[in-house]
């Protein structure tokens, strides 16, 4: 990290230093006044947002794995009082209005560049969301709806942590087939009673015990009561979540926005809610005939099967295919990091270099810091890895944390930047980006190099991907910069990073066994990859019912008589978008049941669940019509590693960050003569065609 950040004191005072420069920058916006000055307005809202953002981004990630408590504590308070302070500058009148009056005024305007030009736009609409155009009374109702949706949504995450009211009670003799482990522990927790003269134990239905009890008891009776019960949830849940669906209605159309989906989706890639709708029933079209067949092939009466026997009938399938074959000691993860440096190289020119840090640069010894260098030998950036579990680690998964944006200093108002952060590159300088690749791998085994589950090796070639979007995406400013876009566009690289991950040709680069050096026997890859697609489209259709089920929650039209989210969910299950033959009741809504209680993935991506989806496609799209890749389960042969295929991508899409139009990057990407010229004409256009043509192309691979 950045030197300054060398004990909780200094991060304490590079805090107070950040608001004095942001401080300096808001006076220099608020008195622009000659052509120049007012011509430096985007620039100079650049500039305040890295500052401050240098600092709380840091903030964060302290938060997240930091072992030592007043690291901690240091990181706490300083991001809540800068966060006080941005949220002042999010409403300030003088600066949106110094931001308006500049972008409205074509003498200042038109010297602007594309990029600067969105980044110009993406300010507006921040502060614009913020409320800040609105007339006293409303912006008031404004600020009343933002803390009152901020209270539910804490309310509702903290709701998933109840324990579910009741027990269920389960013959004994119906555990048989669970684990012995999972049996034990259940009969340790509650003593076994007779009732009616049979041995009873009494189960609660949570997480953990639904899990065994659903895919291993042979009792459908037995699953179906502990699946009513588990799906049940809680009243205080539900009405958390239906207050909070209910004020961000109101917050959209105080905002003047008909919906909640209109105004979160105005700048996404997807545009507006029936763009999202085109998309998500075009890919039920081609998704309906594998649902069918999935059911065909679990039972003899596919139409007899009911959500609750759904685990139990696939886990049956599983154990007639016995178990897959472990792969971690092909991966160790010295091995997989070469592979990515050497996937880099072939793609874009770029090599990770293991380096050394300095005293005090790391938080643990745990950390590893990777350079990213160019064949020229220029540093483009770096990336520090956090990967093993600890006990003083948050449980965040798998992230991908943006410590330092990249952007160009030289023109820089008011200011020199460190001269330890940044490059000069073509007579610029450039601040060097920082990102964090946070996993929560389990730590090496005593007598062996840390080995990587099949799972862990997607994971980092996911979260690599981000990073190498974050290396790549230097366009001059750092709101744009590197994954700084839309939430519907920005899993696009990493998400294509994972169908690198799967490729023949790139295992053959790294994966081998850590005692003998044996290749990765392609068979052993291949049988996983058959296990994986042969119940893929149950994943599908739970990704889409979701993304569905999102968008009508966040709709123009909600009923808000009590238990309204329930009846919704019913309707949603019920959408001619999900009818299929013999699958129908394996899917269908149960009375009684209430899972939205558990859409927890509603706070933090409400109205834009479809983004996963999307993503996948257009990263299948690019795999197959650009990278013409291989593929473990069709033994395609092409070899993905091409250098053309990497600098279009690179150049089209991974460069602009978000200071582009994602469309425009994607129909620039995919004009490589394997698309016709109507098709990347209409996709450049970013409407409801181009939604539906995505809509039409291959489904994802889950």
């Amino acid at each position: 990290m950045e030197s300054r950040f060398v004990s909780p004191t200094s991060f304490r005072q590079a805090g107070k230093e950040a608001v004095v420069e942001a401080e300096s920058l808001v006076a220099r916006v608020l008195n622009a006044s000659t052509a120049t000055e007012r011509r430096q307005i985007v620039k100079c809202l650049d500039q305040l947002s890295d500052a401050l953002c240098r600092v709380m981004d840091v903030a964060e990630l302290v938060r997240q794995v930091h072992p030592d408590s007043s690291w901690q504590t240091a990181a706490e308070n300083v991001y809540g009082e800068m966060l006080e302070f941005m949220n002042g500058l999010n409403t300030h009148v003088g600066l949106y209005t110094k931001l308006v009056d500049a972008m409205d005024d074509p003498s200042i305007s038109k010297d602007f560049s594309d990029v600067e030009h969105e980044v110009a736009r993406s300010f507006r609409r921040d502060f614009e969301r913020s409320g800040i155009h609105l007339a006293a009374s409303a912006h008031a109702r404004f600020v009343e709806l933002s803390s009152r949706i901020h209270d539910r949504s804490r309310t509702f995450l903290r709701s998933q942590g109840l324990a579910p009211a009741g027990t269920v009670q389960v013959p004994v003799d119906q555990l048989h087939t669970l684990p012995a482990s999972v049996v034990s522990e259940m009969l340790q927790t509650h003593a076994v009673r007779t009732h009616d003269g049979v041995a009873v134990v009494d189960v609660v239905p949570d997480d953990w015990a639904a899990q065994y009890v659903l895919r291993d008891c042979e009792d459908s009776k037995v699953r179906e009561t502990v699946y009513c019960a588990w799906q049940r949830g809680a009243s205080s849940a539900v009405q958390s979540l239906e207050g909070l669906l209910e004020d961000r209605l109101a917050l959209a159309r105080t905002v003047g926005f008909e919906s909640f989906a209109h105004m979160t989706l105005d700048d996404k890639m997807a545009r507006t809610p029936d763009h999202v709708d085109e998309f998500l029933r075009g890919l039920a079209v081609q998704a309906r005939p594998r649902w069918d067949a999935v059911a065909q092939g679990l039972a003899r009466d596919p139409r007899a099967i009911r959500p609750w026997d759904r685990d139990y009938y696939v886990g049956r399938q599983q154990a007639k295919m016995g178990a897959l074959p472990q792969l971690a000691e092909y991966f160790s993860i010295g091995r997989v990091v070469m592979g990515l440096s050497r996937v880099f190289e072939r793609l874009y020119g770029v090599t990770l270099r293991a380096t050394v840090p300095q005293p005090g640069e790391i938080w643990h010894s745990d950390v590893r810091k990777l350079e990213a260098v160019d064949e020229d030998g220029h540093l483009l950036g770096v990336v520090y890895c956090d990967v093993f579990a600890r006990s003083s680690k948050a449980h965040v998964g798998a992230a991908h944390f943006t410590a330092r944006c990249a952007r160009r200093v030289d023109d820089d108002v008011g200011r020199a930047v460190c001269d330890s952060t940044v490059v000069e590159r073509d007579g610029m300088r450039f601040q060097l980006p920082v990102v964090v690749l946070i996993c929560n791998f389990p730590p090496p085994m005593p007598n062996s190099p840390p080995l990587l589950s099949w799972a862990n090796v997607e994971t980092i070639f996911h979260e690599m991907g981000h990073a190498m979007h974050s290396m790549l995406g230097q366009n001059g400013f750092h709101n744009v910069a590197g994954t700084r876009c839309p939430v519907d566009f920005v899993e696009l690289p990493s998400v294509l990073m994972e169908h690198f991950a799967r490729s023949p040709h790139v295992l053959s680069l790294f994966a081998s066994h850590y005692k003998t050096n044996e290749p990765l026997p392609p068979g052993l890859l291949r049988q996983r990859a058959d296990r994986r697609r042969r119940f893929a489209a149950l994943d599908l259709h739970a990704q889409l019912f979701m993304s569905a089920l999102d968008q009508r929650y966040h709709s123009a039209q909600l009923d808000v008589r009590p238990d309204w989210s329930t009846r919704v969910l019913a309707q949603v299950h019920a959408d001619p978008m999900f009818e299929c033959t013999s699958a129908q009741s394996m899917f269908a809504h149960v009375e009684g049941t209430r899972w939205q209680s558990r859409f927890t993935h509603l706070v933090g991506y409400g109205a834009s669940y479809y983004s996963y989806l999307l993503d996948r496609v257009l990263a299948g799209r690019i795999w197959d019509r650009v990278f013409k890749g291989d593929d473990p389960s069709t033994q395609l042969s092409n070899n993905p590693l091409n250098r053309e295929a990497g600098e279009r991508f690179r150049n089209e899409l991974l460069r602009w960050g978000g200071g582009r139009d994602p469309w425009t990057c994607l129909a620039a990407v995919l004009d490589n003569g394997e698309s016709s010229h109507r098709e990347i004409e209409d996709i450049s256009k970013g409407n409801k065609s181009a939604m539906h043509i995505v809509g039409t192309w291959q489904l994802p691979d889950m």
